[in-house]
């Protein structure tokens, strides 16, 4: 971790950011470093995505209630803009992280510059994969953004938008040519560049599969387009043809630079919402805000779910003997405080063990979900239902639960049982079915969203607004909610109304109910 501190003041000498740094950054230290390893800059910048996208509190802050998971606690006042929806350019989940993604898309565009400037293809493999995970992320939070003019600050101080569906496009583009890049110098990573590297240590094969694996994602996410498909397919066959795959079981994405439960070098998630380092167990501020939730605590609880007892705690942080969420939206009040409702539970932050785990960009149960998807659509030639269940029994696990665990429940519960022939619903609501017709489609988003809580609320949140489903999510009752929807997306930042103005101007109006990504057609 030392070294990391390091990296980062290297990384740092070199970093323009994406919104005011980047347009007004002119003046020049002489004494700063001008240029870094790519290396150094690859460890780093992966260390920055953990921290702000399935690590930072701002993929959490509003997902997670607006997606059933968590709710606010009675040990803190506000949160009126997540409980009414009133979503602001000057919100902090929307102003946050638009600068969290270009700052740290800066570090992967200088990468891709080295490698090809010191002919070491893998760091451009790396830097694309990465642009990618993160512009998508950057579509889906906000629809046009910069990017063909983006992160060269020097040359366009003011970068024009893009359009929302040619992003996407180009994201597949660049996503095919990093799996080409990592097909073509598999086991030729340097020996003395594999330290950096750590989320697989040099493995091009599982850089290949998290290439791959994010293009389905992104492919998925066009899939209720009318007329659609046939791109789809296409694009999928060009997946199947470089034969590297897609993420599978024990291969997820972990980006793991050597954690420690000491202040400072927490894994990222657990630094937010779990403990300090202190013997004594003290919560974090996340860990104080965000209680469970009615909805999912409900849903795990009636179909005897054992990820219960590892998304949340008993009452009085796991002190008493019973599980109780509260609804979302009212103002919560003394009966909310953390001695009263279930909090975020030692599958998720075990004190002080996971202090020091890995954190995951994509985990191998969503990779195996959206294969299970793809399958059920006719678009791949997978069996549907085994990797569906592959996929819950890969969420078993990584809430430290057993396959047989896994098996059990799928066998015996008829919201996980895919070949129930009593309950041909599979424990689906009417809303859900009123949705979508596909039961077993259904079923798969209905089990992949009760899997992803607190690993990455903002991919359920992106396929609730891509098909309505869970279709029963509750929504807010709070007196300030005057329209009474989830939000489909967020404001661009006011800092780009104050340094790009003409650009972002052109956009029009930005509604956070209206304005939908390209793929949001339902």
């Amino acid at each position: 971790m030392k070294r990391l501190t390091t990296i980062a003041l290297i990384a740092l000498a070199f970093t323009l950011g994406a919104c005011k740094k980047a347009y007004f950054d002119i003046n020049n230290n002489p004494n700063s470093s001008t240029n870094a390893y790519p290396g150094l800059v690859l460890t780093n910048a992966l260390n920055g995505t953990a921290k702000n996208t399935t690590g930072s509190y701002e993929f959490y802050r509003f997902a997670s209630p607006w997606i059933g998971y968590w709710n606010f606690s009675g040990a803190y006042s506000g949160f009126l803009e997540e409980r009414s929806y009133n979503i602001t350019s000057n919100y902090g989940g929307a102003t946050n992280t638009w600068a969290n993604l270009f700052n740290n898309l800066e570090d992967y565009y200088y990468l891709e510059q080295q490698g090809k400037l010191l002919g070491k293809p893998y760091f451009v493999g790396y830097a694309k994969t990465m642009k990618a995970f993160n512009f998508q992320y950057l579509v889906d939070f906000y629809g046009d953004v910069p990017y063909t003019q983006a992160l060269q600050s020097t040359k366009f101080i003011r970068p024009k938008y893009d359009k929302d569906i040619a992003i996407y496009e180009d994201l597949a583009k660049q996503l095919d040519s990093a799996a080409t890049i990592f097909k073509d110098n598999v086991n030729k990573v340097a020996s003395s560049d594999v330290a950096y590297d750590i989320m697989y240590a040099g493995d091009l094969v599982k850089w290949g599969k998290l290439a791959n694996t994010i293009k389905l994602r992104l492919l998925l996410r066009q899939s209720e387009i009318p007329g659609r498909t046939a791109y789809i397919k296409a694009e999928i066959a060009k997946i199947d043809a470089n034969g590297l795959g897609y993420i599978l079981a024990g291969e997820t994405a972990n980006v793991q630079p050597g954690y420690l439960n000491s202040d400072g070098k927490q894994n990222p998630f657990y630094s937010v919402f779990g403990y300090t380092a202190a013997a004594a167990v003290t919560m974090q501020f996340g860990h104080l805000e965000y209680l469970a939730a009615k909805y999912s605590l409900d849903f795990y609880q009636n179909n005897n779910d054992p990820r219960l007892g590892r998304f949340y705690t008993t009452i009085n942080e796991g002190k008493g003997t019973t599980y109780v969420g509260h609804p979302f939206g009212p103002t919560a009040t003394e009966a909310e405080k953390p001695d009263q409702i279930s909090a975020i539970g030692p599958g998720l932050v075990s004190f002080p063990t996971d202090a020091s785990k890995p954190q995951p960009l994509i985990t191998d149960f969503e990779s195996l979900f959206l294969q299970a998807e793809a399958a059920q659509r006719g678009l791949t030639t997978g069996d549907a239902r085994a990797l569906y269940q592959a996929a819950v029994t890969q969420s078993f696990i990584a809430m430290d639960l057993t396959a047989g665990d896994a098996a059990t429940y799928l066998s015996s519960q008829p919201v996980a049982n895919w070949d129930d022939p009593v309950n041909s619903g599979f424990g689906i609501t009417a809303e859900d079915s009123a949705a979508k017709t596909d039961n077993k489609l259904i079923l798969i988003i209905k089990q992949k969203w009760a899997s992803l809580n607190g690993f990455n609320d903002i991919e359920a949140w992106c396929d609730y607004r891509r098909l309505g489903l869970p279709a029963d999510i509750p929504i807010s009752n709070n007196p300030a909610a005057t329209t009474l929807k989830i939000p489909v997306r967020m404001p661009y930042p006011q800092s780009e109304y104050n340094y790009n103005p003409d650009n972002v101007g052109a956009e029009g109006i930005i509604s956070q109910f209206n304005s939908r990504v390209f793929w949001d057609v339902k």
